[in-house]
């Protein structure tokens, strides 16, 4: 894991800031895995913005939108300015798709891991509202991309859920020992 300093942070480094003692490493490998999901999660939504805009960029293409709404005929029967705009829309979403995934992964990676609950909150309230509005967006389509939506809202809802639980699970009390006093 990286630490804050940019340092290779330990296990027990992870499990002292989330305040597990020795003997229960539990949340920390809960908070790896969750933090492992959100990074494919970002690695899948930023991999496909980059293909569709190589498609775009590269190879001169169209938005990938245009073919999964409409038939060919309606396509050629489009305003060159429709079609156009439709690209310009897409590049812009996709480019801001990629940096979005990019700046995911450095705060899962250099503060999630580090048990930085900021980290935590700023992940649920930026991906939950990237995939809230991904479905919203998809029912005004026919829900054409329903498949990715919901791929990649398992793995978010799965990854946040682990990282939080670490975060905010109270830790386990030993029986014998006073109360209020924790392990």
């Amino acid at each position: 894991m990286i630490s804050a300093g940019g340092r290779m942070a330990s296990t027990r480094e992870a499990e002292q800031r989330l305040g597990v003692d020795g003997h229960d490493g539990e949340r920390a490998r809960m908070l790896k895995t969750g933090s492992i999901i959100l990074s494919i999660w970002s690695g899948i939504h930023g991999f496909l913005a980059s293909l569709i805009l190589a498609v775009l960029l590269v190879f001169n293409g169209n938005s990938p939108l245009l073919v999964m709404v409409f038939d060919k005929s309606e396509i050629a029967s489009m305003d060159t300015k429709v079609i156009a705009a439709m690209n310009c829309l897409t590049i812009m979403y996709n480019s801001c798709a990629v940096a979005f995934s990019i700046l995911a992964l450095l705060i899962i990676w250099t503060s999630l891991v580090n048990a930085r609950k900021w980290a935590f909150w700023a992940l649920l309230s930026t991906i939950g509202f990237v995939e809230v509005l991904a479905f919203i967006a998809s029912a005004g389509v026919g829900n054409a991309r329903w498949q990715v939506n919901v791929v990649l809202s398992v793995l978010y809802v799965v990854g946040i859920g682990l990282a939080g639980a670490s975060l905010f699970r109270r830790q386990a009390q030993n029986p014998s020992a006073p109360r209020g006093i924790r392990l």
